[in-house]
């Protein structure tokens, strides 16, 4: 149990990490805004995408295998839920703190 809940602490840092990030890089927000928008396309249009990255050869293989996990599995659009959501509490504690 113990070494579940250190998985799962090294996660949210990681995730956390990501978002910090995001939050601080208008580049990196845009590529995961990017990454999401693609990984909501059906699963061909996705596959062609992959194809294109792969032939670009732009990319090293590890990094197409990560992109692709990103796209792929959703996990783009996840970060970048996760990315709006907390510029979103950012906003509003910023709104609250000049209206309080």
């Amino acid at each position: 149990m113990a070494r579940a809940n250190q998985v799962t602490e090294a996660q949210s840092r990681r995730l956390a990490h990501i978002v910090e990030c995001c939050l601080e890089s208008e580049s990196a927000y845009k590529l995961f805004d990017m990454l999401s928008a693609i990984s909501q396309l059906d699963v061909e249009a996705k596959l062609q995408y992959m194809a294109l990255v792969q032939e670009s050869g732009v990319y090293t293989e590890e990094e197409i295998q990560a992109l692709g996990r990103l796209i792929l599995s959703g996990t783009a659009q996840y970060f970048k839920e996760m990315i709006d959501q907390v510029r979103e509490e950012q906003v509003q504690r910023e709104i609250a703190e000049m209206v309080g």
